[in-house]
């Protein structure tokens, strides 16, 4: 899940070789691309290539700091540009710390990214979203990254930030009471809407996490983090069509949206149409790197629907690198030898209703 409650500023990344590995002749190219990327003069060929993403789930829209703490060169800096972006380049195999820890509205981030190139192997660039979230001191000052909470009264957000507190620390219902006394406070509080809608949805309370964050909808048709959320909800319902019709929407407002993809793809899975799933979850995987890491595992399903095994393994092979501790990872890796052949093949599974270990509603 993408969520206020889950933005974690000491969790760690790793990052290893995988499909999205670019060969040095692409690193050129994004050096041109991105003019603010830093080099860390440490003399290798990889790359680093971050979006920082506001708690209202849009790209940031002015520039940040951003650090690379280094082992034996100390920290280098960069800055995002105008949409977000940032990189460092010229880092050789270790572990680097990422830091954004200058911004006022915002809490210290720490991200690490574990850098594997071996001997012979092409240099590499890998993706990183660092996801900013608002400080409990902040007061949820209208700004350039948080203008929709411009026109809400002191108290409705007195209550909402309690209500994000109490999410924080798993208090569901709690958050939910608090929600609805902001929205008491402040009828049009389209964002309190949206998070009753998440929390609803945590719940496993579908039927009421849909009647929120229609109510969202309702004040705001447009708002992308509702139409996702709504999106996933129908899914769990079963309502694929009109998740279809949402997640279409969502993403005509935001088509760079991992997400957003991701879920279109698992909707249009469900519906049996699988070459345009596989098209939406390969988007999703592209933009959204490791993060996406169900998508494969829904690719594997539909190649193996589809009969193509050697694509099934190499999606397979992906998912138990990047979830190695899943619960049916035993099961996977003997789908992982019957595909190579190594004993009796299985036939390919009919479709079914595509299970998820992980979910992202969206919040503030």
């Amino acid at each position: 899940m993408v969520s206020q409650s889950s933005f974690n500023s000491g969790k760690m990344v790793f990052l290893i070789i995988s499909s999205l590995c670019i060969a040095g002749s692409v690193l050129s190219q994004i050096r041109s691309i991105l003019p603010d990327s830093a080099d860390s003069g440490l003399g290798g060929g990889n790359a680093i290539v971050g979006s920082v993403i506001s708690p209202s789930e849009q790209r940031v829209d002015r520039r940040i700091r951003v650090r690379l703490l280094t082992a034996t060169r100390g920290d280098v800096t960069s800055m995002t540009d105008d949409s977000g972006n940032f990189s460092f380049r010229g880092l050789v195999s270790g572990r680097y710390t990422i830091v954004i820890d200058s911004e006022k509205e915002f809490e210290p981030v720490t991200e690490q990214v574990e850098i594997f190139q071996f001997r012979g192997s092409p240099p590499q660039v890998y993706p990183l979203n660092i996801r900013l979230a608002l400080k409990g001191n902040a007061g949820f000052k209208p700004g350039v990254l948080n203008t929709e909470f411009a026109d809400v009264p002191k108290r409705a957000m007195a209550f909402f930030k309690k209500a994000i507190e109490l999410a924080d620390a798993g208090d569901r219902k709690g958050a939910i009471a608090q929600l609805q006394l902001s929205i008491a406070e402040y009828p049009k509080f389209m964002l309190a809407f949206n998070e009753i809608g998440v929390q609803y949805l945590r719940l496993n309370e579908f039927e009421k996490a849909d009647e929120s964050l229609r109510l969202a909808l309702k004040i705001k048709p447009e708002a992308f983090a509702p139409l996702v959320n709504d999106g996933i909800v129908l899914i769990r319902l079963k309502r694929y069509e009109e998740a279809e019709q949402l997640l279409r929407s969502a993403l005509k407002i935001k088509e760079q949206s991992a997400v957003g993809h991701f879920f279109l793809g698992q909707t249009l899975a469900n519906l049996g149409r699988f070459d345009e799933a596989e098209k939406e979850l390969v988007s999703s995987v592209s933009l959204g790197g490791d993060d996406m890491k169900e998508a494969h595992r829904i690719l594997a399903i539909i190649y193996r629907v589809k009969g193509d095994n050697e694509h099934a393994l190499v999606e397979l092979e992906t998912y138990l690198r990047l979830v190695p501790t899943t619960p049916d990872a035993e099961q996977l890796r003997r789908v992982i030898i019957e595909i190579k052949g190594l004993v009796t093949p299985i036939p390919a599974p009919s479709p079914s209703p595509i299970k998820l270990t992980s979910n992202f509603p969206l919040t503030v």
